[in-house]
């Protein structure tokens, strides 16, 4: 029978039945046959029609019936339970739309589960000791080779060294310029100096990538070569993105992978590209006989591929109760550069032109890269009730990196619902659960989003303060929790960039945000993020702040919860000419001393009718000010510092009791019972079985105090203590045995000469002290030429800077801007420092210098470098010339001031 007379045969037996209710029938099975008319759900008895075998045929016959009469009425091809694989996605075209009245939809077959698979069986193995081997499956094209396998439904990352955790590289690697060239062919864009004993002789070198993660992003490079004399792990030069060491200074985090040595951690595999084969160490209990092993072929599954130059949509076009598994994203041969939200990945599912479509109650698990995008020229698409879980990049995308140049291509009005997000970033780290790049008028709403290495939600893709394509953006009643797990840094639960006029962040539950260094915020405007709403949130045990702006103008922070970050509560960077927002109405909740961390010194901000409480101390400073400076200032006229009685904040329990005094300044209780899912109640109690370390309260508010004489530490190490910083191969900061003001270790400085930044290497305590007297101090041995200096500073950039004391090359000490002697090279010299810290600041602070042998010289009142300057969060050592030369320093401390 030929396909136009099947064609006829489906039009006229659906016609008839059709009337108002009725639709087109289409069926899909396994055991189907593409020459049937899909019209059966099951084979008939004589074996000569029954289902169809695949979703393309069923998409064929559509187009068929189409260009014989318009459909007439909505159309559902149903799927039987099974799995259907593809080497290459199903391409859907405006050919393939349907219409308001008679839409499309691919849906399972009720009460049975079908599974689109872009995988191919690895199947054959052989046991060689305790490895499996394997030939690599032939299976359609494969453009790279896979970067991903699952043995029974689970994820197995490629062999890796180490298995946990990772190297630092020591130090910076050179500039090594060709020798017909001024063009470096090494340099810290391809190159790390690895550390003694990290990088082995590997057989397959071709075979291996360097995985190194910078702040808020990686680079995967394949290894070019080594050089074993200077140390240098060397990789295909990149074009463009971060330096290695660009964010850490000397210790460049990174690991490698899919190397044979390193198959040695069982659920490892490798892959010997060559040879073509796969190697795998099995999991205690894995027999080959007996698991699925399933590698990705495909990259993608399904693509809404609209003509949108021309205005030529796919549309109305659903798929309901599907799973969609198993997509592939290798990198191509030169690796992939840094990336922000690894924006380069493609989806499992991606749409360009795409109108009014959806994905409705259905899986999208196992796969390599982002689970759906619907970017250029996509509207009025709906992203609803799925399981969206086990990603190899992040979960849903709206919009695109740039701007749409017509109408045709803009991204707008999408929704993205009631769906469960989470176990992303297992292979390009830095994705997030849903992503708005620069699209508009879209709504993010009752999402569970957690267990990602970066943010939960991003919104905007604009730096700075020029116009914007995101805005009016509603992101409400989603819970966001466990993000970063101390891998990457700069993240936050919801993260927004550029300007963004209607844009409104409302009723978020955000928390267990933990970056690994700086930046795990709860709720983060950062660059130029302006014209925000952000209302009514729950954000608590975060890193470094429930709420931080790094720069914007305008937001309106109102009626939120933020309580229990580990380091300052409300976090502000940039200091601007213009209001950066107004902050009212809000409890701000914590245990630690610190409130409000960075800059806050330029008074361009708007904080009234707030409620604080340190429920450790009952005292809260405001930027190092009490309530009245603070008031002064213009600052909280209205707002209280009173607990305000939560139900039970310890268990996270943050309902008002009815007396609360919050209420008296204009609080209103936050409803938490409608956020995260919705629907019956397997599905919203589903995400309740996943297990997470119990939530830790940050630790009480403790001064730290500093007492340290390096007798405890071996030479050769590192202080225990404090965070060395700036060092490099030959710029060095180690406990030594040389000399020693008392005892027999001091800590000895190694400057040298042609660092990047002069006031490399330098040594940093965070004693995190608010109030009261103190007194520090230390003895220094300096030899001729050094540079040395010791600063007292707030937090943040630009510090305030309290206490400074500079010892010049010519061994002139000065007392902020007051010289007050020449001290002897080669000698031991003690340094006594002293000032109050928050109400008992009086601007000033005294040094006490004793050289052995003289009397000793004093100075009083000495101003601080910042009028501002009320407490200390950071107390430093810094070598600051450009010599190679040597200081040390000894007996270390910090302590209250005795009467």
């Amino acid at each position: 029978m030929s396909r136009l007379v099947l064609a006829i045969a489906v039009i006229a037996a659906f016609s008839v039945a059709y009337a108002g209710e009725s639709a087109v029938q289409l069926y899909v099975a396994p055991q189907g046959n593409d020459a049937w008319s899909g019209t059966l759900p099951e084979p008939n008895a004589a074996g000569t029609d029954g289902p169809l075998a695949t979703i393309t045929a069923a998409r064929d016959r559509l187009r068929e019936m189409k260009g014989i009469q318009q459909l007439p009425g909505p159309v559902s091809v149903q799927l039987r339970g099974g799995v259907y694989r593809v080497a290459a996605p199903i391409v859907f075209e405006p050919v393939d739309t349907g219409l308001p009245t008679a839409p499309i939809t691919y849906e399972a077959y009720p009460g049975e589960h079908p599974v689109l698979s872009g995988g191919v069986l690895v199947t054959g193995w052989t046991q060689e000791g305790p490895v499996w081997k394997a030939p690599v499956p032939e299976a359609g094209p494969r453009p790279a080779p896979f970067c991903a396998l699952w043995v029974n439904g689970e994820f197995r990352g490629p062999a890796r060294s180490p298995n946990d955790g990772t190297f630092v590289s020591d130090g910076t690697a050179p500039e090594i310029k060709g020798p017909d060239s001024e063009t470096p062919v090494v340099s810290p864009h391809n190159a790390i100096r690895y550390r003694e004993g990290d990088v082995e002789e590997w057989q397959n070198l071709k075979d291996v990538l360097v995985v190194g993660l910078h702040s808020w992003d990686i680079t995967k490079l394949p290894v070019d070569r080594i050089d074993r004399e200077q140390r240098l792990l060397i990789m295909k030069r990149p074009k463009g993105g971060w330096k290695f060491n660009q964010w850490s200074g000397a210790e460049q985090r990174y690991y490698v992978e899919n190397i044979l040595e390193g198959l040695d951690a069982p659920g490892e595999w490798y892959l010997d590209r060559k040879a073509k084969t796969v190697s795998y160490l099995p999991r205690p209990g894995e027999d080959p006989s007996a698991v699925e092993i399933v590698a990705p072929v495909a990259r993608q599954l399904i693509v809404f591929e609209g003509d949108v130059a021309s205005g030529a949509f796919v549309s109305h076009l659903h798929f309901k109760g599907i799973a969609f598994h198993h997509t592939d994203y290798s990198l191509p041969p030169e690796g992939m550069n840094s990336q922000q939200a690894a924006c380069s990945v493609t989806a499992a599912i991606q749409g360009r032109g795409a109108r009014h479509c959806s994905l409705e109650d259905c899986e999208i698990a196992h796969i390599s890269n982002y689970a759906v995008w619907f970017g250029e020229g996509c509207q009025d698409n709906l992203v609803a009730g799925n399981h969206i879980h086990d990603l190899g990049a992040g979960g849903v995308r709206l919009g695109e990196m740039s701007d749409a140049a017509t109408s045709y291509q803009v991204c707008r009005l999408n929704t993205v619902d009631n769906n469960w997000i989470h176990d992303g970033g297992t292979i390009y780290h830095p994705a997030v659960g849903v992503w708005l790049g620069r699209t508009s008028y879209n709504t993010v709403s009752h999402n569970e989003i957690h267990d990602f290495y970066y943010t939960g939600v991003s919104v905007g893709w604009s730096w700075g303060y020029a116009a914007s394509s995101a805005n009016h953006n509603v992101i409400e009643s989603n819970h966001i929790h466990h993000l970063g797990k101390r891998y990457l840094s700069d993240m936050g639960g919801i993260y927004l960039l550029g300007r963004a006029p209607g844009t409104v962040c409302r009723y978020n539950h955000i928390h267990d945000v933990f970056s690994y260094a700086y930046g795990g915020w709860g709720i983060y405007p950062d660059e130029g993020s302006s014209y925000l709403r952000i209302e009514n949130n729950v954000v608590y045990n975060t890193k470094t702040g429930g709420f931080h702006q790094h720069y914007g103008q305008e937001n309106r922070i109102e009626n939120n919860i933020f309580a229990y970050a580990h380091e300052g509560q409300i976090q502000r960077t940039r200091m601007e000419d213009h209001r950066s927002f107004v902050f009212r109405r809000n409890i701000v909740y914590f245990n630690n001393g610190w409130l409000l961390s960075s800059n806050w010194s330029d008074n361009q901000y708007d904080l009234d009718f707030n409620c604080y409480w340190d429920e450790a101390t009952g005292a809260v400073l405001f930027a190092g000010n009490s309530l009245e400076q603070w008031r002064e200032k213009g600052q909280d006229r209205h707002s209280i510092i009173a607990d305000p009685l939560f139900e039970n904040p310890r268990a996270f329990d943050f309902r008002l009791k009815p007396e609360s005094p919050a209420l008296a300044i204009g609080f209103e209780p936050i409803d938490m019972s409608g956020i995260g899912l919705y629907g019956d109640d397997a599905w919203v109690q589903a995400p309740r079985q996943v297990t997470h370390p119990p939530s830790e309260l940050p630790a009480p508010f403790e001064p730290k105090f500093v007492r340290d004489d390096f007798e405890d530490t071996p030479t050769g190490a590192l202080p225990k203590d404090a965070t060395v910083l700036g060092t490099t191969a030959e710029a060095t900061i180690l406990v030594t045995e040389e000399t020693a003001a008392g005892g027999t270790h001091s800590l000895r400085f190694q400057d040298k000469s042609g660092l990047d930044k002069s006031y490399n290497p330098h040594l940093v305590y965070q004693p995190k002290v608010f109030s009261g007297r103190v007194a520090g101090g230390f003895d220094v041995r300096v030899e001729p030429g050094v540079v040395v200096y010791c600063e007292w500073r707030t937090e943040g950039h630009p510090y305030k800077v309290g206490p400074r004391m500079h010892i010049a090359g010519d061994g002139t000490l000065t007392a902020g801007e007051q010289a007050l002697l020449k001290i002897p090279a080669g000698e031991w010299v003690h340094v006594e420092i002293a000032t109050g810290l928050g109400n008992e600041s009086d601007g000033t602070w005294r040094i006490a210098v004793t050289v052995p042998g003289q009397e000793t010289v004093t100075a009083e009142r000495v101003p601080f470098g910042h009028s501002d300057f009320r407490h200390l969060a950071w107390l430093g050592f810094v070598a600051d010339a450009d010599v190679d030369g040597v200081f040390y320093l000894d007996n270390i401390s910090l302590e209250k001031e005795l009467p």
